[in-house]
């Protein structure tokens, strides 16, 4: 992994996080316990910070910056999906960011909350809790089903049981 500091700024990972070699942190990026960063994955603060909590995952290819005045935080349990961008924006606990899914900056995605893949989440934008979003701009249009809850739920567990074996390649 490419740990870059910037401006004296530098990331701080946790050793029981993972973080593929291919991935790139730079700037005032905070990794917590339990996370995972796969390959190809870029975070940028080096104008503000990035705090990626405990348990989030960060897919293949993701981008996250956080531009001057807008930090990101990712709360625990977040999956951000393939190709999704992060840009100046939170994201609640236990949401998913789908496929190729935008959100930027100033938009808060409130918990337990799907952004469809492909969907575009405005600047400034507040998405309420356990809402389905889809669409360019991105519009919410339902409530999150039982099902939806439980699924997500069950993708993150996948991903989290993957993580052990990953951290220990890291530590080799």
């Amino acid at each position: 992994m490419d740990l870059v500091e910037i401006d004296g700024k530098k990331p701080l990972v946790s050793g029981k996080a993972y973080v593929d070699p291919r991935a790139v942190l730079i700037g005032e990026v905070t990794v917590e316990e339990g996370v995972g960063i796969w390959p190809g994955v870029v975070v940028r603060a080096d104008d503000a910070a990035v705090i990626i909590k405990a348990g989030a995952m960060v897919l293949e290819n993701v981008v996250i910056e956080a531009p001057v005045d807008y930090p990101v935080v990712i709360e625990s349990q977040v999956i951000i999906s393939h190709g999704a961008i992060v840009h100046g924006a939170k994201i609640g606990k236990k949401s998913i960011v789908g496929i190729g899914a935008i959100v930027l900056d100033g938009a808060v995605v409130k918990s337990n909350a799907i952004i469809g893949a492909g969907a575009l989440v405005p600047p400034d934008k507040e998405i309420p809790a356990g809402k389905m979003v889809l669409g360019l701009p991105g519009k919410v249009v339902r409530e999150l089903t039982p099902w939806e809850v439980a699924g997500s739920a069950k993708e993150w567990a996948a991903l989290n049981k993957k993580l052990p074996g990953y951290i220990k390649i890291r530590n080799r």
